[in-house]
Protein backbone atom coordinates (compact mmCIF):
# COMPACT_ATOMS: atom_id res chain seq x y z
CA UNK A 1 0.00 0.00 0.00
CA UNK A 2 1.41 3.06 -0.86
CA UNK A 3 1.60 6.15 0.90
CA UNK A 4 -1.90 7.80 1.80
CA UNK A 5 -1.99 11.70 1.44
CA UNK A 6 -4.05 14.52 2.97
CA UNK A 7 -5.41 15.46 -0.29
CA UNK A 8 -7.03 12.02 -0.88
CA UNK A 9 -9.25 12.52 1.83
CA UNK A 10 -10.32 16.28 0.71
CA UNK A 11 -11.21 14.79 -2.97
CA UNK A 12 -13.70 12.05 -1.22
CA UNK A 13 -15.39 13.98 1.52
CA UNK A 14 -14.48 18.18 1.03
CA UNK A 15 -17.66 18.59 -1.50
CA UNK A 16 -19.67 16.99 1.37
CA UNK A 17 -17.68 18.93 4.37
CA UNK A 18 -18.69 22.31 2.53
CA UNK A 19 -22.64 21.43 2.50
CA UNK A 20 -22.62 21.27 5.97
CA UNK A 21 -19.69 23.64 7.23
CA UNK A 22 -19.05 27.21 6.09
CA UNK A 23 -15.45 27.90 4.90
CA UNK A 24 -13.11 31.10 4.50
CA UNK A 25 -11.50 32.30 1.44
CA UNK A 26 -8.41 31.33 2.73
CA UNK A 27 -9.44 27.67 3.90
CA UNK A 28 -11.03 27.55 0.27
CA UNK A 29 -7.79 28.30 -1.44
CA UNK A 30 -5.82 26.06 1.24
CA UNK A 31 -8.39 23.37 0.26
CA UNK A 32 -7.80 23.69 -3.52
CA UNK A 33 -3.64 24.54 -3.46
CA UNK A 34 -3.58 20.95 -1.77
CA UNK A 35 -6.11 18.71 -4.38
CA UNK A 36 -4.14 20.38 -6.70
CA UNK A 37 -0.12 19.68 -5.41
CA UNK A 38 1.58 17.45 -7.65
CA UNK A 39 -1.26 16.50 -10.10
CA UNK A 40 -0.29 18.08 -12.68
CA UNK A 41 -2.57 20.88 -13.00
CA UNK A 42 -0.17 23.52 -11.70
CA UNK A 43 2.58 21.81 -14.51
CA UNK A 44 5.07 19.54 -14.45
CA UNK A 45 8.47 19.10 -13.92
CA UNK A 46 10.76 17.46 -16.73
CA UNK A 47 13.97 15.59 -14.76
CA UNK A 48 16.08 13.86 -17.38
CA UNK A 49 19.00 11.15 -16.70
CA UNK A 50 22.63 12.84 -17.33
CA UNK A 51 23.87 9.34 -18.15
CA UNK A 52 21.10 7.86 -20.13
CA UNK A 53 18.61 10.40 -21.08
CA UNK A 54 15.73 8.78 -19.67
CA UNK A 55 13.04 11.56 -18.65
CA UNK A 56 10.55 11.60 -16.12
CA UNK A 57 7.13 13.83 -15.25
CA UNK A 58 6.44 14.87 -11.92
CA UNK A 59 3.97 17.05 -11.15
CA UNK A 60 4.80 21.02 -9.51
CA UNK A 61 3.94 21.20 -6.01
CA UNK A 62 1.84 24.48 -4.76
CA UNK A 63 4.27 25.16 -1.82
CA UNK A 64 0.99 26.16 0.53
CA UNK A 65 2.20 26.74 4.01
CA UNK A 66 -0.62 24.65 5.27
CA UNK A 67 -0.08 21.08 2.29
CA UNK A 68 2.08 19.07 4.19
CA UNK A 69 3.46 17.46 1.32
CA UNK A 70 5.45 20.48 0.30
CA UNK A 71 7.13 21.35 3.62
CA UNK A 72 10.57 19.38 3.59
CA UNK A 73 12.20 20.89 1.02
CA UNK A 74 11.54 24.34 2.10
CA UNK A 75 12.39 23.51 5.66
CA UNK A 76 15.19 22.19 4.77
CA UNK A 77 16.25 25.44 3.21
CA UNK A 78 14.99 27.57 5.43
CA UNK A 79 17.00 25.24 8.57
CA UNK A 80 20.23 25.91 5.64
CA UNK A 81 19.80 29.59 5.75
CA UNK A 82 19.25 29.83 9.40
CA UNK A 83 22.76 28.09 9.81
CA UNK A 84 24.56 31.22 9.15
CA UNK A 85 22.91 33.05 11.48
CA UNK A 86 22.77 31.37 14.83
CA UNK A 87 23.99 32.55 17.83
CA UNK A 88 26.69 29.59 19.34
CA UNK A 89 26.13 28.81 22.90
CA UNK A 90 22.56 27.82 25.30
CA UNK A 91 19.25 28.30 24.09
CA UNK A 92 16.17 28.22 26.18
CA UNK A 93 13.15 26.93 25.30
CA UNK A 94 9.94 28.59 26.37
CA UNK A 95 6.30 27.59 25.46
CA UNK A 96 3.11 30.20 25.99
CA UNK A 97 -0.30 28.87 25.74
CA UNK A 98 -3.20 30.50 25.50
CA UNK A 99 -6.45 29.24 27.76
CA UNK A 100 -9.01 26.93 25.79
CA UNK A 101 -11.72 29.69 26.53
CA UNK A 102 -10.09 32.42 24.14
CA UNK A 103 -10.31 29.62 21.61
CA UNK A 104 -13.88 30.51 19.89
CA UNK A 105 -12.47 34.24 19.96
CA UNK A 106 -9.45 33.08 17.83
CA UNK A 107 -11.53 31.52 15.39
CA UNK A 108 -13.36 34.70 14.90
CA UNK A 109 -10.94 37.20 15.32
CA UNK A 110 -7.41 35.38 14.54
CA UNK A 111 -5.14 38.61 13.71
CA UNK A 112 -6.23 39.85 16.89
CA UNK A 113 -5.51 37.17 18.90
CA UNK A 114 -2.46 35.70 17.37
CA UNK A 115 -0.78 39.39 16.98
CA UNK A 116 -1.54 40.23 20.57
CA UNK A 117 -0.02 36.77 21.49
CA UNK A 118 2.93 37.48 20.03
CA UNK A 119 3.31 41.07 21.17
CA UNK A 120 2.61 39.94 24.86
CA UNK A 121 5.29 37.42 24.74
CA UNK A 122 7.94 39.78 23.60
CA UNK A 123 6.60 42.63 26.19
CA UNK A 124 7.05 39.80 28.84
CA UNK A 125 10.15 39.08 28.07
CA UNK A 126 11.70 43.01 27.72
CA UNK A 127 10.08 43.36 30.85
CA UNK A 128 12.13 40.54 32.81
CA UNK A 129 15.27 41.66 30.99
CA UNK A 130 15.41 45.15 32.09
CA UNK A 131 14.73 44.46 35.29
CA UNK A 132 17.58 41.83 35.70
CA UNK A 133 20.19 43.02 32.79
CA UNK A 134 19.20 47.06 32.69
CA UNK A 135 16.90 49.05 30.67
CA UNK A 136 19.15 49.43 27.31
CA UNK A 137 19.59 45.40 27.56
CA UNK A 138 18.71 43.53 24.14
CA UNK A 139 17.76 39.72 24.43
CA UNK A 140 16.97 37.65 21.48
CA UNK A 141 14.08 35.90 20.52
CA UNK A 142 12.49 33.86 17.65
CA UNK A 143 8.93 32.46 18.20
CA UNK A 144 6.74 30.39 16.45
CA UNK A 145 3.35 29.67 16.64
CA UNK A 146 1.00 26.59 16.56
CA UNK A 147 -2.07 26.91 17.01
CA UNK A 148 -2.63 22.84 17.27
CA UNK A 149 -2.29 19.84 19.21
CA UNK A 150 -1.33 16.49 18.25
CA UNK A 151 -5.25 15.40 17.62
CA UNK A 152 -5.71 18.14 15.51
CA UNK A 153 -7.44 20.20 18.10
CA UNK A 154 -7.30 23.66 18.93
CA UNK A 155 -4.30 24.40 20.49
CA UNK A 156 -2.79 27.69 20.63
CA UNK A 157 0.58 28.54 21.82
CA UNK A 158 4.13 29.92 21.38
CA UNK A 159 7.45 28.56 21.18
CA UNK A 160 10.04 30.77 21.82
CA UNK A 161 14.01 30.13 21.69
CA UNK A 162 16.11 32.24 23.28
CA UNK A 163 19.73 32.41 23.31
CA UNK A 164 21.14 32.22 26.43
CA UNK A 165 22.32 35.96 26.85
CA UNK A 166 22.00 39.30 26.31
CA UNK A 167 23.89 42.52 24.32
CA UNK A 168 24.26 45.32 27.37
CA UNK A 169 24.03 49.06 26.66
CA UNK A 170 28.24 49.25 25.27
CA UNK A 171 26.87 46.06 23.20
CA UNK A 172 28.67 43.61 24.79
CA UNK A 173 27.53 39.87 25.13
CA UNK A 174 26.93 38.54 28.60
CA UNK A 175 26.21 35.53 28.64
CA UNK A 176 23.71 34.10 31.02
CA UNK A 177 24.91 31.32 33.61
CA UNK A 178 21.55 30.18 35.25
CA UNK A 179 20.30 27.40 34.32
CA UNK A 180 16.52 28.79 33.51
CA UNK A 181 15.77 31.84 32.40
CA UNK A 182 13.08 33.38 34.37
CA UNK A 183 10.51 31.62 36.75
CA UNK A 184 7.99 30.36 34.67
CA UNK A 185 5.07 31.30 37.47
CA UNK A 186 6.31 35.38 37.40
CA UNK A 187 6.55 35.17 33.66
CA UNK A 188 2.80 33.30 33.84
CA UNK A 189 1.48 36.36 35.41
CA UNK A 190 3.15 39.17 33.79
CA UNK A 191 1.80 37.66 30.14
CA UNK A 192 -1.58 36.94 31.46
CA UNK A 193 -1.89 41.08 32.06
CA UNK A 194 -0.07 41.98 28.90
CA UNK A 195 -2.29 39.78 26.64
CA UNK A 196 -5.67 40.40 28.67
CA UNK A 197 -4.53 44.07 28.29
CA UNK A 198 -4.05 44.01 24.45
CA UNK A 199 -7.05 42.21 23.95
CA UNK A 200 -9.57 45.00 25.73
CA UNK A 201 -7.22 47.80 23.68
CA UNK A 202 -8.78 46.22 20.78
CA UNK A 203 -12.25 46.73 22.02
CA UNK A 204 -12.53 42.95 22.68
CA UNK A 205 -15.18 42.23 25.57
CA UNK A 206 -13.21 39.79 28.40
CA UNK A 207 -15.54 39.66 30.91
CA UNK A 208 -17.83 36.99 29.32
CA UNK A 209 -14.83 34.36 28.58
CA UNK A 210 -14.12 33.34 32.42
CA UNK A 211 -10.70 33.43 32.04
CA UNK A 212 -8.28 31.52 34.58
CA UNK A 213 -6.22 32.98 36.59
CA UNK A 214 -3.28 30.91 35.86
CA UNK A 215 -1.80 30.73 32.11
CA UNK A 216 0.47 28.12 30.89
CA UNK A 217 4.21 28.79 30.24
CA UNK A 218 6.43 26.06 30.27
CA UNK A 219 10.19 25.90 30.12
CA UNK A 220 11.77 22.77 27.90
CA UNK A 221 14.93 21.57 28.81
CA UNK A 222 17.81 24.35 27.39
CA UNK A 223 19.16 22.96 24.17
CA UNK A 224 23.21 23.04 23.95
CA UNK A 225 25.39 23.29 20.68
CA UNK A 226 24.23 24.54 17.02
CA UNK A 227 22.96 21.25 15.72
CA UNK A 228 20.28 20.59 18.14
CA UNK A 229 19.99 24.21 17.68
CA UNK A 230 19.10 23.54 14.31
CA UNK A 231 17.23 20.30 14.56
CA UNK A 232 14.91 22.07 16.96
CA UNK A 233 14.21 25.11 13.88
CA UNK A 234 13.56 22.67 11.71
CA UNK A 235 10.99 20.67 14.33
CA UNK A 236 9.00 23.69 15.81
CA UNK A 237 9.17 26.28 12.90
CA UNK A 238 8.62 24.25 9.56
CA UNK A 239 6.52 21.44 10.14
CA UNK A 240 2.68 21.86 9.65
CA UNK A 241 -0.15 20.77 11.93
CA UNK A 242 0.08 17.26 10.56
CA UNK A 243 2.63 14.79 8.82
CA UNK A 244 1.25 12.69 6.48
CA UNK A 245 3.36 9.94 7.87
CA UNK A 246 0.81 10.06 10.88
CA UNK A 247 -2.06 9.40 8.55
CA UNK A 248 -3.07 5.47 8.52
CA UNK A 249 -6.27 5.05 7.21
CA UNK A 250 -9.24 6.43 5.31
CA UNK A 251 -12.12 4.04 4.66
CA UNK A 252 -16.39 3.74 5.59
CA UNK A 253 -15.87 7.54 5.59
CA UNK A 254 -13.52 7.45 8.75
CA UNK A 255 -9.76 8.55 9.25
CA UNK A 256 -7.37 7.06 11.35
CA UNK A 257 -4.38 8.76 12.71
CA UNK A 258 -1.53 8.37 14.75
CA UNK A 259 -0.85 11.38 18.03
CA UNK A 260 1.01 11.51 20.88
CA UNK A 261 -0.90 11.88 24.25
CA UNK A 262 1.36 14.08 26.24
CA UNK A 263 -0.83 13.52 29.31
CA UNK A 264 0.35 10.23 29.83
CA UNK A 265 3.22 10.42 26.80
CA UNK A 266 2.12 7.44 24.89
CA UNK A 267 1.39 7.40 21.45
CA UNK A 268 -2.14 6.21 20.30
CA UNK A 269 -4.39 5.96 17.50
CA UNK A 270 -7.78 8.55 16.72
CA UNK A 271 -10.46 7.43 14.82
CA UNK A 272 -12.51 10.95 13.60
CA UNK A 273 -15.31 11.25 10.95
CA UNK A 274 -14.25 12.56 7.74
CA UNK A 275 -15.76 16.03 8.28
CA UNK A 276 -14.97 16.24 11.60
CA UNK A 277 -11.14 15.42 10.59
CA UNK A 278 -11.18 18.24 7.87
CA UNK A 279 -12.80 20.95 9.98
CA UNK A 280 -9.92 20.12 12.79
CA UNK A 281 -7.50 20.31 9.58
CA UNK A 282 -9.03 24.07 8.80
CA UNK A 283 -9.09 25.48 11.76
CA UNK A 284 -5.55 25.95 11.72
CA UNK A 285 -5.34 27.82 8.57
CA UNK A 286 -4.07 31.03 8.85
CA UNK A 287 -5.37 34.56 7.72
CA UNK A 288 -3.62 35.56 4.63
CA UNK A 289 -0.25 37.59 4.83
CA UNK A 290 0.40 36.19 8.71
CA UNK A 291 3.54 35.54 9.69
CA UNK A 292 3.48 32.46 11.96
CA UNK A 293 7.59 32.64 12.53
CA UNK A 294 8.94 36.38 14.32
CA UNK A 295 12.16 37.72 15.35
CA UNK A 296 12.83 40.07 18.09
CA UNK A 297 15.60 41.94 20.18
CA UNK A 298 18.93 41.34 18.59
CA UNK A 299 17.70 38.94 16.06
CA UNK A 300 15.47 40.69 14.56
CA UNK A 301 15.65 40.54 10.28
CA UNK A 302 16.46 44.23 10.16
CA UNK A 303 19.98 43.90 12.77
CA UNK A 304 20.21 40.23 12.48
CA UNK A 305 23.47 39.40 10.63
CA UNK A 306 25.53 42.48 12.22
CA UNK A 307 24.63 41.79 15.55
CA UNK A 308 25.54 37.72 15.40
CA UNK A 309 28.73 38.67 13.94
CA UNK A 310 29.05 41.34 16.76
CA UNK A 311 28.38 38.14 18.98
CA UNK A 312 30.78 35.74 17.39
CA UNK A 313 33.71 37.70 17.20
CA UNK A 314 33.39 39.32 21.51
CA UNK A 315 33.21 35.07 21.50
CA UNK A 316 35.91 34.39 19.16
CA UNK A 317 34.30 32.65 16.21
CA UNK A 318 35.72 33.18 13.21
CA UNK A 319 32.94 33.22 10.70
CA UNK A 320 33.30 30.73 8.27
CA UNK A 321 34.34 31.84 4.39
CA UNK A 322 31.30 31.78 2.13
CA UNK A 323 31.81 28.80 0.25
CA UNK A 324 31.26 27.93 -3.41
CA UNK A 325 28.25 26.13 -4.26
CA UNK A 326 28.22 22.76 -4.77
CA UNK A 327 26.44 21.47 -7.93
CA UNK A 328 23.02 20.52 -7.42
CA UNK A 329 23.49 16.90 -6.30
CA UNK A 330 21.99 16.93 -2.69
CA UNK A 331 18.52 17.01 -2.72
CA UNK A 332 18.33 18.41 -6.43
CA UNK A 333 18.68 14.79 -7.73
CA UNK A 334 18.25 11.39 -7.79
CA UNK A 335 19.73 8.30 -9.14
CA UNK A 336 18.27 6.89 -12.48
CA UNK A 337 16.10 3.85 -11.97
CA UNK A 338 16.73 2.75 -15.91
CA UNK A 339 20.66 2.65 -15.82
CA UNK A 340 21.24 3.36 -11.92
CA UNK A 341 24.93 5.11 -13.23
CA UNK A 342 23.14 8.71 -13.54
CA UNK A 343 21.74 11.13 -11.78
CA UNK A 344 18.40 12.26 -12.80
CA UNK A 345 18.48 16.60 -13.31
CA UNK A 346 15.66 19.08 -13.96
CA UNK A 347 15.95 20.23 -17.33
CA UNK A 348 12.19 21.87 -18.38
CA UNK A 349 9.22 23.03 -16.53
CA UNK A 350 5.76 22.57 -18.21
CA UNK A 351 3.47 25.32 -17.64
CA UNK A 352 -0.39 24.22 -16.85
CA UNK A 353 -2.36 25.74 -19.29
CA UNK A 354 -5.45 28.26 -18.27
CA UNK A 355 -7.80 25.70 -18.36
CA UNK A 356 -6.30 23.17 -15.92
CA UNK A 357 -4.75 25.55 -13.47
CA UNK A 358 -6.50 26.08 -10.37
CA UNK A 359 -6.44 29.62 -8.03
CA UNK A 360 -3.25 28.49 -6.12
CA UNK A 361 -3.01 30.16 -2.20
CA UNK A 362 0.83 31.60 -2.11
CA UNK A 363 0.93 32.92 1.39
Amino acid sequence: MGTMHLSDIFTQALDGYQQSYRMSLQQHRACRSILACRTGKLGYQIWQCNHCAKQIRIGCSCRDRHCPRCQGKVTQEWVEKQSKQVVTGDYFHLVFTLPHELNVLAQHQPNAVYASLFKSVWQTMQKFTAKRYGRDSKLGMLSVLHTWGQNLGQHIHLHCLVPAGVLNREQRWCVHKKRYLYPVKALSAVFRGKMMALLMDKGIDLNTLHLPEKWCVYAKQSLHGTKVVLRYLARYTRKGMMAESRLLSYSNDKVRFKYKDYRDNKHKVMTLESHEFIRRYLLHVLPKGFMRIRYYGFLANACRQKKVASIQKQQGIVPKEAEQEEPATNGSTWPCSECKLGHLMLSAIELPTLRTMPFVNTT
